[in-house]
């Protein structure tokens, strides 16, 4: 069956539905304790957004679990109350067409 929650974008930050992955390994923190939430800086104003729930890397991706709705915050934009369930986290940056010329050399 397909999930019905639709994917949640907050500035830099994209949440994804997702669901249950096979293998999933918490996310330990530098102190070696599990994380319990992430938190996004932005690329301009030092400002982050922020979302508690139990933290998983699935491979190269970062999956965050909420066992009940809880929600994503950040200074400035307006709240946003993300459903339970896995999702999938990503951070988008801004594309700039002249870092990712002088990115791709061919010599």
């Amino acid at each position: 069956m397909r999930d019905q929650r639709p994917q949640i974008r907050q500035g830099d930050v994209l949440l994804l539905p997702a669901p249950r992955p096979c293998r999933p390994q918490r996310a330990m923190g530098p102190d070696g304790h599990p994380l319990a939430g992430v938190r996004i800086e932005g690329e301009r104003t030092g400002h982050a957004h922020e979302l508690a729930g139990r933290v998983y890397d699935v491979g190269s991706a970062r999956m965050i679990f909420l066992e009940r709705p809880t929600s994503l915050t950040h200074q400035e934009h307006a709240e946003i109350e993300v459903p339970a369930g896995w999702w999938t986290v990503r951070q988008q940056r801004e594309y700039v067409p002249q870092q990712r010329r002088a990115a791709r050399r061919w010599d």
